[in-house]
């Protein structure tokens, strides 16, 4: 079970790698404005960005959310799922905010200042940052826990050097 649980592990590692990458890409945009951003950028991170997001959001649930009963009790499990879910949901809207965005710059109709572009994309991909540490954090103490566990089922055996 531990190897399918680390194959997932890895997958989510990717996700969050394919990530942090396109939130340094957005960061090199907010820092460079108002020069002009290639239209072809803009649209392969507007294209792929929320179906990347929603997979890692899919993992996230399904490897993460499991895994929380092996570090923390029913309630801190509830109150951390809660928050979980809340920042799921503002990554979506501020995804979808920053796929507008990078839509109309890559088209070259953005009527927004370079301001509040920045901004947008700064509050999102600070966010997304923020979230990756926290959730890479959360997988280490999982994957930990898991290792202890799996540790404290295995007999007591004697390998036949330590018998002499």
């Amino acid at each position: 079970m531990k190897n399918s649980i680390s194959n997932s592990f890895a997958e989510l590692q990717s996700c969050y790698d394919q990530l942090m990458s396109w939130c340094d890409v957005l960061q090199a945009i907010a820092d460079f404005l108002p020069c002009h951003v290639e239209e072809g950028l803009c649209g392969r991170i507007s294209s792929g960005l929320m179906s990347l997001l929603l997979t890692t959001h899919r993992l996230e649930e399904d490897l993460i959310s499991s895994g929380l009963g092996l570090i923390m009790n029913a309630e801190e499990q509830a109150e951390a799922e809660e928050r979980r879910r809340a920042g799921r949901l503002f990554d979506r809207a501020a995804a979808q905010d920053v796929v507008v965005i990078l839509q109309a710059l890559g088209e070259g109709r953005c009527r927004l200042s370079r301001e509040t572009v920045g901004y947008q994309l700064r509050s999102f991909f600070c966010s997304i940052r923020r979230r990756i540490t926290s959730e890479r954090e959360i997988m280490s103490l999982i994957e930990r826990a898991m290792e202890r566990e799996q540790a404290s089922r295995l007999p007591d055996e004697v390998s036949p050097m330590e018998k002499a």
